[in-house]
């Protein structure tokens, strides 16, 4: 669906005209007051929160490896499946790393609670969840902020595709422990302009100064998101292609609930994961799918292929194919089952003629 930008008439005449505005040569964006920044005043306005709250950066992908490298921390608890970047960049920094168990979110979320946190820790998760797309409600929010002693992370990358947007934001402003990642490549289908932005009441001394400087972020990024997010048009479109997008991906759930090859999570991102018993189930549908765009397999403590969302006619096209290898396996499946029955009826026919 990134294409949509080509795909809609007004929104690629829009966007040749923020080129033509923003690209005279000036990239310079190194503002002498930070938070006097025009995108973050832009950000604020449109959540109606502080320009306090939020900082800047170049993608979530920058503010992922500024906030896990800072040298405070203790211990980082990242759950076993979880966007692999927060693991590969404390590696990289020498952290102390503890893995929380669990493949569904309702055990993610047990194992936290009872983990013997300080308040020099820090907890990354995402949620919606990078790996199936499961959204950790209010009340479990609040459960994990009470019991986690140290900093948490909720990474709500994909918050603009859940059935309620406004994700976390309300709650953040009862608890300092809590930080928010939240990602323009996601909400508006542009990853190549990489902005990303953080909310937190947390205070890390020099963070917005030093460690996330203004010019992180393009000149020509930051004006384009500044006349985007005040085009009430071009909002209101970007509404409708989301919702566009969800319809699809609950075609999709709805259509593969009831198969016994693999469970469908309820997903409230833009995208659908199969989860598998067995890897060989896996590679047969993926050898199936692997040709379309959007589809990944993963084999990190479970099986599981994830779709990513597009239009209707993606959605019709996987369920035909997903179905018809599933008919396949029911097929063996049965014939297995029958020769097992005819076997053991041979069996006892053969014994009654010895008697």
């Amino acid at each position: 669906m990134a294409s949509v930008w080509q795909n809609n008439k007004y929104l690629r005449s829009w966007e040749q005209k923020e080129f033509k505005k923003n690209s005279n040569g000036d990239f310079n964006y190194n503002l002498a007051y930070p938070q006097s920044d025009p995108l973050v005043n832009s950000i604020a306005n449109s959540l109606k929160i502080p320009s306090s709250d939020i900082y800047v950066g170049c993608g979530i992908s920058q503010l992922i490896e500024v906030l896990v490298s800072l040298p405070i921390w203790e211990n980082i608890y990242i759950p076993e499946i979880e966007f692999s970047l927060y693991q590969r960049i404390a590696n990289a920094y020498d952290k102390n790393i503890k893995l929380i168990k669990g493949v569904y979110l309702s055990d993610v979320i047990d194992n936290i609670i009872l983990l013997k946190s300080n308040i020099n820790d820090l907890l990354c998760i995402s949620t919606p969840r990078w790996f199936d797309g499961e959204k950790i409600t209010i009340s479990q929010a609040k459960k994990i902020a009470k019991s986690f002693k140290g900093t948490i992370i909720f990474d709500e990358a994909y918050v603009d595709f859940s059935n309620d947007c406004s994700g976390l934001i309300n709650l953040y402003k009862d608890y300092p422990n809590i930080i928010l990642f939240r990602s323009f490549s996601k909400k508006f289908l542009a990853p190549g302009y990489r902005v990303g932005y953080m909310i937190t009441k947390k205070k890390i001394d020099n963070l917005r100064e030093t460690i996330i400087p203004p010019h992180s972020v393009s000149s020509y990024s930051a004006n384009f998101f500044i006349d985007l997010l005040s085009n009430k048009k071009i909002l209101n479109m970007f509404n409708c292609t989301r919702d566009y997008i969800k319809n699809n991906r609950d075609l999709l759930y709805y259509s593969l609930l009831n198969y016994s090859d693999f469970k469908v999570i309820k997903s409230e991102s833009n995208f659908i994961t199969l989860m598998f018993n067995n890897s060989n189930k896996c590679n047969k549908i993926y050898e199936k799918l692997n040709k379309y765009n959007g589809i990944q397999k993963f084999d990190n403590k479970c099986y599981f292929i994830k779709i990513w969302v597009s239009n209707e006619k993606f959605s019709n096209e996987i369920i035909r194919i997903i179905k018809g290898e599933c008919q396949w396996f029911t097929c063996i499946l049965c014939l297995i089952q029958c020769l097992i029955f005819l076997t053991k009826i041979l069996h006892m026919l053969l014994d009654i003629w010895k008697n």
